[in-house]
């Protein structure tokens, strides 16, 4: 009888263990999958920040949105669209064109009121397609004296 009881323990102990360990194996695995999620958005924006930072430099360094677009352009992402310059990256940042690129950069341009020399810009960055944009940066620039 008491042989009975022992072996009745450790099958119970044994699924017991197995439960545990099913436990374990479920919450690991939920964690790492949400590591993984999270990994992938920081990527995301990281890559939206340099490539803002980018279209940053590019408005410092030019006198109209044409010069911007010549400075962000390869290969044919970038154009000036009604006002704003946009330019397409694929996800890893390679320049991209075409009707729906991964990171969309849209750089504003406009020149403050009162003072046509002082260039205000905004500068959005979005993803695939979405509304809101992912990252959004606001610089401006002087572009100094006149036919200097």
């Amino acid at each position: 009888m008491k042989e009975r009881h022992r072996i009745t323990g450790f099958y119970l102990e044994t699924l017991l263990l197995i439960v545990v360990f099913i436990a374990i194996i479920l919450v690991l695995t939920q964690v790492f999958g949400l590591g993984k999620r999270q990994s992938s958005q920081a990527e995301l924006l990281t890559n939206a920040v340099c490539l803002a930072q980018n279209a940053a430099e590019a408005v410092s360094a030019s006198d109209s949105p044409e010069a911007v677009a010549a400075l962000l352009n390869r290969g044919e992402n970038a154009r000036v669209v009604s006002g704003y310059v946009q330019a397409g990256y694929s996800r890893d940042m390679t320049p991209e064109s075409g009707d729906a690129p991964a990171l969309l950069v849209r750089v504003g341009w406009e020149p403050t009121a009162g003072d046509e020399r002082m260039i205000h810009s905004t500068i959005q960055v979005f993803h695939s397609g979405q509304q809101e944009p992912l990252y959004t940066l606001e610089t401006a620039v002087f572009l100094g004296e006149v036919g200097a």
